[in-house]
Formats: structure tokens, sequence, C-alpha cells
């Protein structure tokens, strides 16, 4: 497209190639984080990051930083995110990325409370699109000015979403191709955001010196995050594992021998509930092949003895895996199992209150 984005644009849209072109004179990362404006950037990368793993989030426009200094925030904190290598965080943070970018897509010119937007000023096309919204768009593969979509990029794009209305039952395909109405456009680039976006993390090519040097921010992002965690899981209850991990549990204790994809779904989604390393492996104690150094090692690995800390596997992957089994109610509407958990103990909560009176 021949748009070109100003600089307040690129800096709410910081994942654009042209946001590049905006901060190619910086000097090398390891300079600039040593001299005051690379202060300025990191706190920003990590308060970035901080909001991503936040369960209240606050998107406001950017205009008390420079749009440069935006757009280099976000750049770093995905490589600290990549230095970090958590999958979940990294799943997070693509996530509100593109929850930022749909935010500020639909609030441009106001809000209908009244709110002032942040890109007033722009003129609107027929159809209600602006400039900068058809360029994002074209850049992510879609043209939002059509009322249809490739059906491989609509199921792609629809998997996270549970709405009913998404569901390709509910849709009228054509020749490979999905309708869709207009006021459905935003939030489909939204999620096309979100995959592209989680598609290029962790980063592969970080210099080791480059990590070490970020290394305190990232210990206490993790340390918070993690704090985090276990403070919105609460206490260990097992009546609210999901199906999948039930029957992991069921199939080692009576002695049965898991794969390895079953080994690692089960040791970090038990991990990231906060349960002890050693707890852990005292559960592996009755599977037939089990060998206390080795299974020590692997789940030390998975839960961070090896320099990355380990997610749970989100139920995509379960299904991939061929562990998604008994499925019930509650999947339907949750994508990962900490999150089927987290709802089934929400869930428990008023039953508990119930008894005690």
């Amino acid at each position: 497209m021949d748009y070109e984005p100003s600089g307040r644009e690129l800096s709410h849209f910081p994942f654009l190639k042209k946001a590049n072109d905006r901060i190619k004179d910086f000097p090398p990362l390891e300079v600039l984080l040593k001299e005051e404006r690379g202060k300025l950037i990191t706190n920003l990368a990590v308060k970035r990051i901080n909001q991503a793993l936040s369960s209240k989030k606050t998107i406001v426009a950017h205009f008390q930083n420079r749009d440069e200094d935006e757009i280099a925030s976000y750049v770093l904190c995905r490589i600290i995110a990549s230095c970090i290598g958590d999958l979940q965080l990294l799943d997070r943070l693509t996530r509100y990325e593109a929850e930022r970018a749909y935010h500020f897509l639909v609030s441009e010119t106001g809000t209908e409370e009244g709110e002032k937007g942040w890109n007033e000023n722009i003129t609107l096309d027929a159809d209600e699109f602006s400039p900068i919204s058809k360029y994002l768009a074209h850049e992510f593969g879609i043209n939002i000015t059509q009322e249809r979509i490739p059906l491989n990029d609509y199921v792609e794009i629809i998997a996270p979403l549970h709405e009913s209305r998404f569901k390709l039952v509910n849709r009228i395909v054509h020749r490979g191709f999905v309708e869709i109405r207009q006021e459905e456009r935003y939030e489909l680039l939204r999620e096309r955001i979100r995959v592209i976006l989680r598609r290029e993390l962790p980063y592969r090519n970080i210099p080791k010196s480059l990590c070490e040097q970020l290394a305190p921010y990232a210990e206490q992002i993790k340390k918070e995050y993690q704090e985090r965690m276990l403070q919105n899981l609460g206490a260990i209850e097992e009546s609210a594992f999901p199906p999948c991990i039930q029957a992991l549990i069921t199939a080692i204790t009576s002695g049965a021998t898991l794969t390895h994809p079953g080994r690692f779904s089960l040791t970090s989604f038990l991990h990231n509930i906060g349960m002890e390393k050693s707890q852990i492996a005292e559960l592996f104690a009755r599977a037939p092949d089990f060998d206390a150094e080795k299974t020590m090692y692997q789940v030390g690995h998975i839960t961070g003895g090896g320099g990355t800390e380990y997610s749970a596997p989100a139920c995509a992957a379960m299904r991939t895996t061929g562990l998604c089994v008994h499925s019930d109610t509650i999947c339907a509407t949750v994508n990962h199992p900490l999150s089927y958990y987290k709802y089934k103990k929400k869930m428990a909560k008023p039953v508990e209150k119930g008894k005690e009176s």
C-alpha cells in the first residue's frame, strides 16, 4: 500500500515493519541499555510485560513518551520475554499486544462514551475504516474491506475463540471462503495479529551476553509472575484438575508408562499450580520405569533447572498429542488446562461457604 503511517500510529502498532525504520539509528542494544534513554526504554518494556501478565490490564494511548521509545520498548519486551523463555508468558504477551491493537483500532476517533480518540484527525472511508487500519490489515494478510476471508486463514484465526458465532458450522462458506460481517473484522484482525506475533517468538538468536545483561529484569519478572500465578490459583485442589490431568494421574498411579508429552504436560501443570518438585517426582514413583535420578533431572529441567521454566501446554497442544480426553462442559469454554483449574476452583467457593453456614 502507498499509505505512510505516522510516528504516532507506529507507536501504537509497533509490530508493523515500518516501525523498525523509526529506531534504525539507535545504538546497539548492549550500548543503549547503559544510557539514560536505555533505562527509560527498559522500564517501559518491563511495564509492558507486567501489564500483559496482570489480570487487570490498562491500555492507554502513548503521548507521554517519544514514539521511538515506545517502539523500542516493544522490541525490548519481546527480547526480555524470549530470554525468560516461559511459553505461557509468551502467550500472554502476544495476546496482550493483540488486545492493545484491537483497542487502538476501535478507539481511533473516539468512543461511544464520548472519550477523545488518540488518532481523531484521520479520515475514515465510506465503510468507516481508517487508512492505518487498512494498512495494518494488509500487512497481516487480511483485507478488512471485503466480506469474506480464505477458509484456511479463518480456521487458524478462530481456533482460540469459543463464541458459537465464530464456529465454522455457523458460517456461510462458499468456494473456499468464509463470509464475515463488518463488525467482526477487527476481532478477526486481532486474532490474526496474535497468531503471527506468537509464531515469531521466542527469538532464537539473542546473544547470551544480552540475556545476561537483562537478567536482573528477567528474574524480577519471573519472581513476580510466579507469585501472581500462585496467588491466583491458591491452594492445590485435585478436585479441580481438568479431565486430561486427572487421566494422566490415574494412568501413572495405576502403573502405566506415560508418553513423553504426557510426562511433560503433567509435570509442567503441577509445577504451574505450585506443587513442589519433590512432590511431583514422588508422583512418578509408581511408574514401572521409575528412575529416581532420571526423574528428578527431568522434573528439574521442566520446572526451570535448565534455564527455561516451561508452562503447561494449551488445550490445542493436548489435542494434538492425544492427551485431551473425557472433555466436559467446562472444557468447551476454555483453551488451557490452567484456565479450567482456575475456573473450577472459583466455582467451588460458593459451595464451600454454604457448607460452613
